[in-house]
């Protein structure tokens, strides 16, 4: 197995508050905070900053995600934002991205956004269709997300990157199109696209079970993620992850890649998870009155932890390099002195169905390989297995 990562770290943050909970949305998050709630939660995260940021460590990418992180104030992320700096190294070419929803993304506060330090802004628009947007339960409309790209552009973002969700019932095919239209005619280097999810807990899975609510139609999803490959990569986007794309590697998200290739990243704030780069992986409670309490006593915010074995590292890193073009060297992760033969044999099926392109043990997904990869990646788990157990029955 590989030895323990030693890279800079990614570092995120984040905040609960949102403006509505959205009910497909599966993040902790609260709806609405005033400003006592908002200077609690700021007092917290300073706190966690300060007793669990490791001093001297050197940070790759910063990424305020939430809820909708652009709630607090341009000063409460100056002074984040300040601490970070002070404490640990920033990389000089450091991506430091901020979430932004359109209903709360005023042009002057991403201006002063932009000039404190952040280079990189995500905005959820999600769609440029006012019909699909109230499905949603979108507080913005399609104009505004218009206007959000427009504004954040005039704020000095270059670096910006487009949300948008495709699956909504009753949602065409040429709705879907006209979505990407829209987000390639503004010129944006990144851009996401999600298939609607039921995310097990959500107001919106629940609905959809006990109510009779419309869900996503899986037997559409294909067509729709095909379609946004097809638009994107006619128009210079290439598909580096399943979810994402960019004009080049140089407009990639950062941040997303440490997590997609097992680099080391901690996480600050309510719900936060970290990992080491090995074998820890840890996460904050997921309850924000508690977290406030475990810091003002001094005391981690812990929610729980969890060390991993050679089979969940395998599963892992194969599920989530299979996500992306790149995809990843299995021989990196594979004991030292195992002979991969249904491995292999695994390998030159996906080679010949189109899933992969194979070299040695170098394993990169194609568009459709990405589509399936958890399935592909437990397939790979269960070769492995049967490889261990002939090796075993042999000895």
């Amino acid at each position: 197995m590989e030895e323990g990562r030693t890279e800079p770290s990614g570092l995120y943050i984040h905040v609960p508050f949102c403006l509505r909970k959205c009910d497909y949305c599966g993040f902790y998050s609260i709806a609405g905070a005033d400003s006592d709630a908002a200077m609690r939660f700021a007092q917290a995260l300073q706190r966690e900053l300060r007793f669990l940021l490791p001093p001297g460590l050197q940070i790759a990418s910063i990424f305020a995600g939430g809820g909708t992180p652009i709630l607090m104030e341009p000063p409460f992320w100056k002074s984040v934002l300040e601490m970070i700096s002070d404490r640990a190294v920033l990389l000089q070419d450091a991506e430091i991205t901020i979430e932004a929803n359109p209903a709360a993304a005023s042009r002057d506060d991403l201006s002063e956004l932009r000039s404190i330090g952040f280079n990189r802004i995500s905005l959820g628009v999600q769609s440029f269709n006012d019909s699909n947007l109230a499905f949603l339960g979108r507080v913005h409309s399609a104009e505004q997300g218009m206007e959000a790209v427009e504004d954040a552009r005039r704020a000095g973002f270059e670096n910006i990157s487009l949300d948008l969700i495709y699956g909504v019932p009753g949602q065409s095919l040429q709705e879907w199109v006209k979505d990407l239209r829209e987000a390639v005619e503004f010129g944006v280097p990144h851009v996401s696209c999600y298939a609607l999810t039921l995310e097990e807990g959500t107001p919106y899975a629940t609905a959809v079970k006990e109510q009779g609510r419309p869900a996503p139609e899986e037997s559409a999803l294909g067509d729709f993620y095909l379609s946004a490959i097809e638009e994107l990569g006619q128009s210079g986007y290439e598909h580096y992850e399943v979810s994402n794309f960019a004009f080049g590697p140089r407009w990639r998200c950062r941040h997303n890649m440490g997590y997609w290739t097992g680099r080391p990243y901690l996480g600050f704030g309510p719900s936060a998870h970290s990992f080491d780069g090995s074998r820890r992986r840890w996460w904050n409670t997921r309850d924000l009155a508690e977290y406030e309490v475990l810091l003002e006593a001094s005391q981690p915010p812990a929610g729980g932890d969890e060390e991993l074995d050679d089979r969940q590292i395998l599963l892992e890193r194969a599920m989530l390099g299979l996500r992306t073009s790149d995809g990843f060297d299995l021989q990196a992760i594979l004991p030292r002195g195992f002979h991969p033969s249904l491995v292999r044999k695994l390998l030159g099926t996906w080679e010949a169905e189109g899933l992969a392109r194979i070299d040695g043990l170098r394993i990169r997904p194609t568009n459709r390989g990405m589509f399936v990869a958890d399935g592909l990646a437990a397939n790979l788990s269960r070769a492995v297995d049967l490889d261990r157990r002939a090796a075993s029955a042999e000895d």
